[in-house]
Order: structure tokens, then C-alpha cells, then sequence
């Protein structure tokens, strides 16, 4: 098998993480393409641009063009979608990191639900309902539930149903949304779990095989994250639980990519909430860093070989960063070359010095990150990267890292280990 110095990688993504991977992987490899979706009737710049102007990294505008499939030796989907077109390429003797095909089961609730029975893994109460009427109707008569949709995240994520009068007029937001098909849109309604222990594993598997150290953490939804380096025998049970009820399912699979579980726990007993069958968005960009092999982890892993990770820290923080300016169509943001490490961007490409980033439904520009050898060294270390970008305009939310330490040591106490460090004091974490 080939040195990783001697691979050429095409990275396909939609333009999130992925870029970001990209340049990471060009530091190791011989050769980096880069592609997101660009095909409609007329192209538009805000597509095609999209990783452009990135250092190491050529963008291309069709991954399967004889010229460049005959030059890649490795395809690397670190995101949802493509199921079909990565069997295809592995089939035809191209290694492929990627979920192949099993990120269904992040975007099918209900395949999901179906799945944790197959793994006999513990289900919180749900409800399948098809249609905006029989929501509405079911929604009148119950109180405190989370209402999630099959498929179709772009038009509704998650949100918390308290009780008809707080929900009655997004109902109508909603029916007008989905139009003449509203009720054809499959719901998941689940009952709400009175629990604040949210834990969760931030890695990789191959064929359902994992490494033996990886990282654990904490996240403040949109906000912020705490991850620990662990032993994989180290990691909180209800990790190992769901992990080893996966395990065959992804070997049938053939997955062999990023995945993240979000995992609440309850008298001891593990509720796996939700998959993330792809490379996630604010935990997963510290693996960049942090993984110092992660070039080698993904080359031989794409080949079905788990290696080893070798880790430069134990820990890292990582916070989304907010754009402030004006409500312009196009943001632009200036990363000082000290700190470009340090900070990944999103849907982005950069010119003459500057990141300009297309039109987008919120203001996240992507996130920066530290890390460190103890917690305190990883917050300073985040908190030195984010002074370097002085005047521009962004904003970030440190303060929930009160929230997450408080949360930690929740867990703690619940037999949920984190560290075998002391946990600072989280009233004075940030002084």
C-alpha cells in the first residue's frame, strides 16, 4: 500500500467541514481536490466558489472526471449523501472514507428508532405521525415533547413543543412551508428525558472497529465544546454500550468515516438520542489538530486497517464564531497567518488575504479552537486565539463554559468519568 506523501485525495463535501479537512490533509499528502455540489441549470458563484484560493488545495468542479478519477487514489466523503456514488468507487477499486450509504439513519428518524430495536439499546417514548393536521391535533392534546422530522432538516430541525399556545403559530409557519405536501412529512415526536448528562463519543470507526485512545467531550449546542483524550476502555460505559451495539451493523455496512453519538443518560440507563453519521460540525474540527496522524489515520482507515491516533494534547475547546457586521449577502473575515491553525471556517474561499464566505441561513462562520494538557491550558489557548482576531467581526459565547464544567462534574458524580484531573472550579474558569 502507498505512503500517505504519495496519495492524491479528493475531499467531497458540501462545503462545512470539509474544506477545512482538506487543507489539513494537503500538509500529508501529495495531492488535495476539493468539491461541493455546483450542478443546476445556470451555475452561480456562490457555489463554485467554495473552497477556492485555499493553500494546498485545488478545487474541481466534477470529482469523477476520467482525468481526476484516474489520478485519486483516495475519496474522502466526511459528510452526508453520496451513499450510492461511494459503493460505486469502492467497487471500483478507489479506498473510500465514508459512510456509505448509513447516514440514513441520521436523517430517517424513524429508521433510526427502528434501528435502536435491532440494537436492543434503550428508546425514549416516541410517536410516529404522518402530516402537519395529525401533528397539530396530536400536539393540542400533550405538553413538553421534541417534535424532529424525517428527512427534511433544511426545512424544520428540532424544536421543543411546551404546549399549544407557545407552538400553535410555528404549526402554521410550518404548514406553509411544506405547502400542498404537508401532510405527506413524516414527524418523530419523543418525550422530553429529565436529565442534564449529555455525553457523547467524537472519533472514527472502521468496519466497527475503534481505536484504542479517543476523544470524549461535552458540547453547548452551537456554542462551544469540551473534549478529553481517553483510553477507549476509559470512556463512560454508556459510550462503550451503544458503540459495542453498533459495532456489527456498521461492519455490514462498510462504514469507514467520522461519527458522533449524542447520548443522555438516566438512572444509569443510556438513551442514544441521536447518530451522527458523518464528521460533525464544532466537535469534530479539533480532531484536525489534535490528531496529529489523522492524514494516515484516514488513508489506511479508507482501506479498512485501523491505526493507532497519536494525540499533541489532552484536551480542546473549540467555540463558534458569529458574525457581527452588517446583514450583507456576503461576509468577509480577515485570519491573521498566526492563528489560521486555529481557526476552521465553513462554505467559504479566500482571496488576496481575505475569507469571504456566500450568502447563509445564520451567522456561523465556522469555529476556533485550542488546545492543551489540562483544561485550563485549553480555554487560555482558545481564548489567545480568539484575542488575535481583534477587531473583526465576530463574536463568540465563552460563558457556557461555566454550564458544560458544571455539567462535567455532574457526570462525575454519576460515575462518568471525564478526567483523572482535578475539574477547575467553574465559576472561575474564565476569570
Amino acid at each position: 500500500m502507498k505512503d500517505s506523501k504519495d496519495i492524491v485525495c479528493c475531499v467531497v463535501d458540501y462545503g462545512c467541514t470539509g474544506i477545512s479537512l482538506a487543507e489539513t490533509l494537503s500538509k500529508s499528502f501529495k495531492k488535495v481536490y476539493f468539491h461541493s455540489p455546483i450542478d443546476d441549470e445556470f451555475r452561480n458563484v456562490k457555489a463554485t466558489c467554495q473552497g477556492d484560493g485555499i493553500e494546498g488545495v485545488e478545487r474541481c468542479d466534477d470529482f469523477l472526471d476520467p482525468a481526476i478519477f484516474d489520478e485519486v487514489s483516495l475519496y474522502c466523503f466526511p459528510d452526508i449523501g453520496w451513499g450510492g456514488t461511494q459503493k460505486f468507487l469502492r467497487r471500483a477499486g478507489k479506498a473510500v472514507w465514508g459512510s456509505m450509504g448509513a447516514d440514513d439513519f441520521e436523517l430517517y428518524r424513524t429508521r433510526f428508532l427502528d434501528l435502536l430495536k435491532k440494537m436492543d439499546l434503550p428508546v425514549i417514548p416516541s410517536v410516529r405521525i404522518k402530516g402537519i393536521t395529525n401533528l397539530e391535533l396530536y400536539l393540542k392534546e400533550n405538553e413538553n415533547k421534541w417534535v424532529k422530522v424525517n428527512c427534511y432538516r433544511d426545512n424544520m430541525e428540532t424544536w421543543h413543543h411546551v404546549d399549544w399556545a407557545h407552538s400553535h403559530l410555528y404549526l402554521d409557519e410550518l404548514a406553509v412551508e411544506f405547502g400542498g405536501l404537508k401532510d405527506e412529512v413524516v414527524f418523530v415526536v419523543q418525550d422530553d428525558l429529565d436529565t442534564d448528562i449529555e455525553i457523547g463519543y467524537d472519533g472514527w470507526t472502521i468496519d466497527g472497529k475503534f481505536p484504542s485512545a479517543v476523544f470524549s467531550g461535552y458540547e453547548k449546542k452551537n456554542e462551544l465544546y469540551l473534549g478529553s483524550q481517553l483510553e477507549y476502555d476509559k470512556l463512560p460505559d454508556a459510550i462503550k454500550e451503544v458503540n459495542a451495539a453498533m459495532s456489527p451493523f456498521l461492519k455490514e455496512w462498510g462504514y469507514r468515516n467520522f461519527i458522533a453519538t449524542e447520548i443522555r443518560v438516566k438512572d444509569d440507563v443510556p438513551y442514544f438520542i441521536d447518530p451522527t453519521m458523518r464528521m460533525p460540525g464544532q466537535t469534530g474540527e479539533q480532531l484536525l489538530e489534535t490528531c496529529t496522524n489523522l492524514a494516515d489515520v484516514i488513508w489506511y482507515g479508507a482501506n479498512g486497517e485501523v491505526i493507532e491516533p497519536e494525540y499533541a494534547a489532552l484536551f480542546s475547546a473549540e467555540a463558534t464564531l458569529h458574525y457581527t457586521a452588517s446583514n450583507t449577502e456576503w461576509r468577509a473575515l480577515r485570519v491573521p497567518p498566526d492563528i489560521k491553525q486555529w481557526v476552521k471556517l465553513y462554505h467559504y474561499c479566500e482571496l488576496d488575504g481575505m475569507c469571504h464566505f456566500p450568502p447563509a441561513k445564520n451567522d456561523e462562520l465556522g469555529i476556533v479552537l485550542g488546545m492543551g494538557d489540562t483544561i485550563e491550558a485549553a480555554i487560555d489557548h482558545l481564548r489567545e486565539n480568539l484575542d488575535e482576531l481583534g477587531d473583526e467581526p465576530v463574536k463568540t459565547n465563552l460563558s457556557g463554559f461555566k454550564d458544560l464544567l458544571e455539567s462535567i462534574e455532574e457526570a462525575e458524580k454519576e460515575g462518568i468519568d471525564f478526567t483523572n484531573q482535578q475539574i477547575p472550579d467553574p465559576s472561575t474558569v474564565l476569570e
